[in-house]
């Protein structure tokens, strides 16, 4: 009994002691800012593939599905007032130019799935499909998680609407 007693002290003690890992995903945590470690983590818990950090900011990573599909995490509203950390993360996948997508396909692509803002970069011609989330006063992180896993499911639909299927 006393052995017993001694090893959950100390295992109670080295738990307080430890911080948590960076990279750990807790679904239920709520966060009103993020930092490239919790972006990781979401990245992580969807057993997605790293590709960079820093590529659009100090708060952004590039990641890759298990489908290939590439997309960026990036932290928005960073530093402001009092909050540190950022208070937005905006979620885009990015395609190379396509000439033959017209505006009336964006529209098409944007009317059809309204969760997410289809875009093109007229300085380079990239296409975008964006999803935001606002993190004022607080969204889970399983909430950040399906907000990604929302935004990959439905860009799909969104190439099937520009290409006009």
């Amino acid at each position: 009994m006393i052995r017993r007693l001694a090893l959950a002290i100390s295992l109670g003690s080295a738990l307080m002691a430890a911080p948590a890992s960076a990279q750990d995903y807790a679904p239920q945590r709520v966060v009103a800012s993020v930092d490239a470690d919790d972006l990781k983590a979401i990245v992580g818990s969807l057993d997605h593939t790293l590709l960079n950090e820093g590529q659009f900011g100090d708060v952004s990573i590039g990641a890759q599905s298990e489908d290939g599909t590439k997309y960026v995490l990036i932290g928005t509203a960073c530093d402001v007032g009092d909050v540190p950390g950022c208070q937005g993360v905006m979620m885009q996948v990015r395609f190379d130019p396509v000439s033959t997508i017209t505006d009336s396909d964006l529209a098409r692509a944007n009317l059809n799935e309204a969760a997410v803002l289809t875009w093109r970069d007229t300085s380079d011609g990239t296409i975008g499909v964006t999803r935001y989330v606002v993190l004022d006063y607080g969204v889970t992180m399983k909430n950040l998680r399906e907000n990604v896993r929302v935004l990959l499911g439905i860009t799909p639909l969104v190439i099937e609407a520009l290409v006009g299927e």
